[in-house]
């Protein structure tokens, strides 16, 4: 009980500031996240001493189902190298409980709770980019919807079949509008992405972590990939940059996705609190 308390504790702070940083600065700085790396690994070895070497094995188990997960994802550059690294330390925090048993798969409930909670987030950061800058999305998103007129009313076509089908069914009646609702949303995050979440920089303030929006060429010659930059890309560019041969590069900014971290670890870790109470409560 001490150990969760200690490791849970020292997570939410951490979750926590990473929150902040993402949020201010679109960054995290590495001592946050091998911070929590460290930490998960130094509280689990001090516990192991008096409550097995389990504790410490579950940890890093984890953690090495989390660095695949982290490695697939930075390398198919769906995630920056600071989300990757403190998917990592959670990966170290959570654990994987060894032998396997019903905690077993904690780590499970929180990839689920990311990528719902994740989605839910994302979708509500970009409304609110979207309504600070309504002039750009609503010219684009008409734009953008007037180039799949045939598609529309084909869908629409779909939702009146269900509409006729399902009338008399009220329990199923959110399936009536779906493929539209499907429609709207891709396009809705299309316009988000394409017009308001890039930016053009000067080469000189590219930093290792930034996601390049565009392939950049140099006299008609491709000369970096569209990709999260590494820090050798950072270094190439800095040179054409310093021999006039490049001024600036359009960037990814993105949406800061570690409080999404944090909201599935409070609920994962609550969950579970909630659960263990109520088991407890119901054998007493």
């Amino acid at each position: 009980m001490l150990f969760e308390f200690v490791i849970s504790g020292i997570t939410l702070c951490v979750l926590g500031i990473a929150s902040w940083t993402d949020i201010k600065t679109r960054e995290v700085p590495d001592w946050v996240d091998y911070g929590l790396l460290f930490a998960a690994f130094g509280i689990r070895t001090i516990f192991s001493f008096s409550e097995g070497w389990n504790i410490l094995i579950s940890g890093i188990i984890g953690f090495i189902i989390c660095f695949g997960v982290a490695c697939f994802l930075y390398y198919t550059h769906q995630w920056g190298g600071g989300d990757s690294k403190l998917l990592m330390g959670i990966g170290a925090v959570i654990g994987i409980t060894y032998p396997f048993n019903s905690t077993s798969f904690t780590l499970v409930w929180f990839f689920i709770a990311l990528l719902f909670i994740g989605a839910v987030y994302g979708l509500i950061w970009m409304f609110g980019i979207a309504l600070q800058n309504w002039h750009i999305f609503s010219t684009k998103f008409v734009q953008k919807t007037q180039k799949q007129k045939f598609l529309q009313y084909i869908l629409l076509g779909i939702s009146l079949i269900f509409c006729s089908v399902l009338f008399f069914v009220p329990i199923v009646w959110f399936i009536i509008f779906f493929p539209l609702g499907i429609f709207y949303t891709f396009i809705f995050v299309t316009v988000i992405e394409e017009n308001l979440f890039v930016k053009k920089i000067s080469v000189k303030d590219v930093t290792e972590g930034d996601w390049l929006a565009k392939d950049v060429f140099i006299d008609e010659k491709k000369v970096q990939l569209r990709k999260t930059l590494e820090k050798s890309d950072v270094e190439k560019l800095h040179g054409f940059y310093d021999k006039g041969k490049i001024k600036s590069i359009t960037i990814k900014i993105g949406i800061p996705f570690i409080p999404s971290f944090l909201f599935a670890y409070l609920v994962v870790v609550f969950g579970h609190s909630i659960f263990t109470l109520v088991g407890s409560f119901i054998l007493f």
